[in-house]
């Protein structure tokens, strides 16, 4: 595969996980005395992690445009394991992360702290599928770093005409 190939599969891979990290992942209906806003949980403030890897994912990207073949395989190789650990964490932690991240703010609201606040505050609670497509996602952004790291890629397309040389044509040689 072409190295530009692989790196707009990177680059849109990076978006979709952006998008999908900031979309809300839990909504929560609060009572009249927090005033009836509702608290939205998305994966980015349930997770900070997950806007530190992207970070370093868009870093290393950049790179990868600047640096030599090799260098850019062996970041990309760095990332697969830190990108695993995302994902079991998004998947093993997620309700815990949303609800301190949901007390967190009903404190910083109300003053009251723990399961109290959310009990006297929480009227109703929503739960969004965007995070199963953002573990999807997760899973397909490890495979395109698993294919950077273990495959070399080939130059862009910048095709030359390196064929024969043209010497000047021996017009009395070629009369034989």
């Amino acid at each position: 595969m072409r190295k530009f190939s692989i790196f707009s599969i990177h680059a849109l891979s990076l978006l979709v996980l952006t998008i999908l990290a900031a979309l809300k992942w839990s909504s929560f209906e609060v009572s009249a005395e927090i005033g009836q806003l509702p608290i939205d949980v998305s994966g980015f403030s349930a997770f900070p992690a997950i806007g530190s890897l992207l970070t370093l994912q868009a870093v290393s990207l950049a790179l990868s445009t600047t640096l030599v073949g090799w260098v850019s395989r062996v970041l990309s190789a760095a990332l697969v394991p830190l990108m695993v650990w995302l994902l079991f964490a998004v998947v093993m932690s997620k309700d815990e992360a949303i609800q301190e991240e949901l007390s967190r703010v009903v404190l910083e609201s109300t003053g009251v702290a723990g399961v109290l606040g959310q009990q006297e505050f929480i009227e109703s609670t929503q739960d969004n599928h965007a995070w199963v497509i953002f573990v999807l996602a997760v899973v397909v952004n490890i495979f395109v770093l698993f294919y950077r790291a273990i495959v070399p890629l080939r130059p862009g397309s910048s095709r030359s005409s390196v064929g024969k040389t043209s010497l000047p044509e021996d017009l009395w040689g070629s009369q034989r």
